[in-house]
């Protein structure tokens, strides 16, 4: 991947963080319990798959996209 895509791919997956965490937000203030739990639910797996299989790929190849105070997953 060449650094253009990875900046590109990288700010478009920041933006997603930034909406699933408004989507958690509205539903765990929603009262409705089950609503909740299926939202906390899809969302940690969102989260994971794209950290781990999308932007972890980049930040290895490209180290200075990694925010500062991230760690590495190893």
């Amino acid at each position: 991947m060449n650094r253009d895509d990875a900046t590109k791919i990288n700010d478009y997956v920041e933006k997603i963080l930034a909406l699933t965490n408004d989507i958690l937000y509205i539903g765990n203030n929603s009262g409705d319990e089950e609503m909740r739990k299926n939202i906390q639910r899809v969302l940690a797996i969102v989260i994971l798959e794209l950290d781990l299989d999308i932007l972890e790929p980049i930040y290895k190849q490209f180290p200075d996209l990694r925010p500062p105070k991230m760690e590495e997953i190893k």
